[in-house]
């Protein structure tokens, strides 16, 4: 009996990472399987209990933006408060594609800072050609949607860093497990 191979994912946070000069922790493999163990199915699709071979873990708070200096909560790219599981659309599959509408609003370069949220009311259970006829999905002043990490200023950054330790303080147990420094980041003058 042979086991079966898993589909091969496209890492598109590790692409847009890569585009900014930044990578992926050498520990993200192992958070990452231990994720999708422990949350198999997509979080927006109607039925949870049906398994989807194409389910990515979503940064909720897209991690190339947490390793940005400007920002600095390099934790939260370990951190399981930040994670949520979406399925996507691979190469030879025929499914939804709830990462990229619902966790990107189909922009890959930008983020949806209410994915969680998204996921379990407004868009859960509706299919991705459902959600990209949603006027507010379309909208570029949509609520919750985060701009591109490069188009941001030095004060949406530090705004940014702001909320993020308001919601997500450093969990001292990432920190020690993973051996990460979280620097206080001082007011720009």
């Amino acid at each position: 009996m042979s086991e079966e191979t898993p589909p091969q994912r496209i890492d598109h946070g590790a692409l847009e990472g890569a585009r900014l000069g930044v990578a992926r922790s050498e520990h993200w493999p192992a958070v990452e399987k231990a994720f999708r163990d422990a949350h198999p199915t997509c979080a927006a699709c109607a039925d949870p209990e049906v398994p989807r071979g194409a389910v990515q873990v979503h940064h909720i708070n897209p991690f190339h933006y947490c390793l940005d200096p400007g920002i600095g909560r390099p934790d939260l790219e370990l951190d399981p408060r930040n994670l949520i599981s979406l399925c996507e659309t691979e190469a030879s599959e025929v499914e939804q594609n709830h990462h990229l509408d619902i966790g990107h609003l189909g922009n890959f370069k930008e983020g949806n800072l209410l994915v969680a949220q998204d996921a379990a009311g407004r868009y859960h259970g509706m299919t991705s050609v459902d959600i990209q006829k949603d006027a507010d999905w379309l909208t570029e002043e949509r609520v919750g949607r985060l701009k591109p990490l490069d188009e941001m200023s030095p004060a949406e950054k530090q705004a940014f860093r702001a909320r993020l330790d308001q919601e997500l303080p450093p969990d001292a147990a990432i920190l020690e497990k993973y051996g990460i420094v979280v620097v206080t980041l001082h007011p720009l003058v």
